[in-house]
């Protein structure tokens, strides 16, 4: 089956553009205990095969001015001259008749599958102006179209993590409609052709409208695909737009767990923040007795469920989700929040393998870079030395967080781990640092490590912002810039059938029945009630800019092995 992924980065999503037993426990409890520092009024708020790591791509165009909200409308025609990877052109001249498969596809997060129709690999065919897909468009960016062949050897239940990428094309629409020439009556014959041939070049600037054949990035060949942009005037966008999912939260149950400021923390947090590897915030809004969270659906489960499967990930792909991660702390710093729990549970991947940062009820706010805060909450096997000495830390605990994740995920476990938590702390205090041997851990990797992991706050890789652990040789092969748009194709993507899929994620949560049922017992106090003031809030659809582009430094441009 022929796979064509169109995606849309449209709607503010983000999430768009599509294996032995982990013996760490999956219920390591985050810790939380009160402060005197904390604030009880929280304020409103293709790869190489490394993950296309060592190849070259052109920068996206910038952001237009925010368009009228509308509707883009996308014409698939057909593709010409696609070339099929080397090892697969046997086996694709063996299938050939099996290789296209007609269908509606589906849409996930954003994106929309495209089956073609007819047509060969090289050169496939789709519906043309037979079938149309709209997306609703909230900001002006690029569309882009990701080439997918389905591999016919793939096992049964393998989903799209098989699948053979074919290149990208890249697409800046038209986000306004087309304007109509008027000619001045009072121009002389050569005035009004110099100011037609003006005007036609002004609409030539603007974007792409109808269909065109386009160049096929990694990958060769060129595909001909038809856009147009019309103006909704009716309606603006509603929830029903979105593939969301909703959270609800009972305030007496909060109240009398004395979670409110975590709560309204990441309110606060999500509802700032604009990132590609942080899930995005939609809609909060209140009832006399619940609160609701409206947040993007990532379904490619969490990185803990894919550790668990594999028991440890490979240089490459530790490299590309701790690339993510430090892009992701990196924009909550640039905000002056330090997120104080990263473990691969709160770090979810959408379908199409990119990392997307959750959970921000440990997040402490208004934290400058000379700040310290003392309250002692977290993981215990991520507990930086500073906090079990309750010395006071700031921003740089995140790093040592990074260094464990990192270390875990290269080896399976996190590097001070062990059954019992006080011969753990011990360990976090004054254990040597031990690393399996370079095939595993290679020498700039375990050199990144010992800087992240320095028990001295003041001298850890980081202390002065993000910029250092960047400028690191583990990370010289990384166009950061690159990596912000999710311009990387990740080797890995979730096993996600449509947009529906839960299977990425523990039966212990999916079997348990949605509840959303009358709340029993009195009604809540005016003054409790006043907590929640300005809880409610809308994502702007447009005029966010570049939330995310906390990038302080030049791209690292390059390819290096570690050594």
């Amino acid at each position: 089956m022929s796979s064509w992924n169109i995606t849309k980065k449209l709607k503010e999503t983000h999430l768009g553009p599509l294996t032995s037993t982990f013996s760490r426990t999956p219920s390591s409890q985050t810790l939380r205990e009160s402060s005197k520092d904390e604030k009880s009024s929280i304020p409103p708020s293709p790869s190489a095969n490394d993950n296309g790591i060592a190849a070259s791509e052109a920068m996206a165009t910038q952001p237009q001015s925010a368009p009228r909200p509308g509707i883009l409308i996308v014409t698939l025609h057909e593709g010409n001259g696609f070339s099929l990877p080397d090892q697969y052109k046997q086996v694709f001249s063996n299938h050939t008749q099996n290789s296209l498969s007609a269908g509606n596809g589906f849409g996930v997060a954003g994106s929309v599958f495209v089956n073609a129709v007819a047509g060969s690999p090289e050169n496939p065919l789709w519906a043309g102006d037979n079938t149309q897909y709209k997306f609703d468009v909230s900001r002006v960016t690029e569309l882009a179209v990701h080439l997918y062949l389905r591999n016919p050897n793939a096992p049964p239940g393998s989903g799209r993590s098989q699948d053979i990428f074919l290149g990208v094309t890249r697409i800046n629409p038209r986000f306004e409609e087309k304007h109509k020439y008027v000619e001045d009556p009072k121009l002389g014959k050569k005035d009004k052709e110099k100011a037609a041939a003006e005007f036609q070049r002004r609409e030539s600037t603007l974007g792409q409208v109808g269909p065109e054949w386009l160049d096929v990035q990694y990958g060769t060949g060129k595909i001909r695909i038809g856009v147009e942009y019309v103006e909704n005037r009716t309606r603006a966008l509603k929830i029903d737009d979105f593939d969301l999912l909703k959270v609800t939260i009972r305030k007496a149950h909060i109240i009398s767990r004395s979670e409110v400021a975590h709560t309204l923390a990441e309110r606060s947090v999500l509802s700032q923040i604009n990132n590609p590897f942080i899930v995005p915030l939609k809609f909060t809004f209140q009832s006399p007795d619940k609160l609701y969270f409206v947040l993007a659906f990532v379904n490619g489960g969490e990185l803990f469920h894919h550790l668990q499967k594999e028991s440890r990930f490979d240089i490459n792909r530790s490299r590309f989700y701790t690339a993510e991660l430090l892009c992701a702390l990196e924009c909550l710093h640039g905000f002056n929040v330090i997120y104080r729990d990263l473990k691969p549970e709160n770090i979810l991947l959408d379908y199409s393998g990119h990392i997307a940062l959750c959970d921000f009820g440990l997040c402490k706010l208004d934290m400058k870079d000379e700040d310290r805060t003392n309250t002692f909450c977290g993981t215990p096997e991520y507990l930086a030395p500073e906090l079990l000495l309750g010395q006071g830390y700031t921003k740089t605990v995140d790093w040592w967080t990074l260094g464990v994740l990192l270390y875990e995920m290269l080896t399976g476990l996190p590097p001070f781990y062990d059954e019992n938590t006080n011969e753990m702390y011990r360990k976090i205090l004054s254990e040597p640092l031990n690393f399996p041997g370079p095939e595993i851990v290679p020498p700039a990797a375990k050199d990144l490590l010992q800087k992240l992991l320095n028990r001295k706050p003041d001298q850890r890789l980081g202390a002065n912002d993000a910029s250092e652990i960047k400028a690191h040789p583990f990370f010289h092969s990384i166009d950061w810039r690159k990596l912000l748009q999710r311009k990387y194709e990740p080797t890995f993507k979730p096993n996600v059938t449509d947009a529906l899929d839960t299977t990425n994620f523990d039966v212990e949560f999916t079997s348990q029945a949605p509840a959303d049922s009358l709340v029993d017992g009195g009604q809540l106090s005016s003054t409790m009630q006043e907590q929640f003031t300005g809880w409610s809030y809308n994502r702007p659809v447009a005029g966010l800019g570049d939330g995310g582009g906390s990038i302080k430094d030049p791209s690292f441009v390059g390819s290096v092995q570690d050594r």
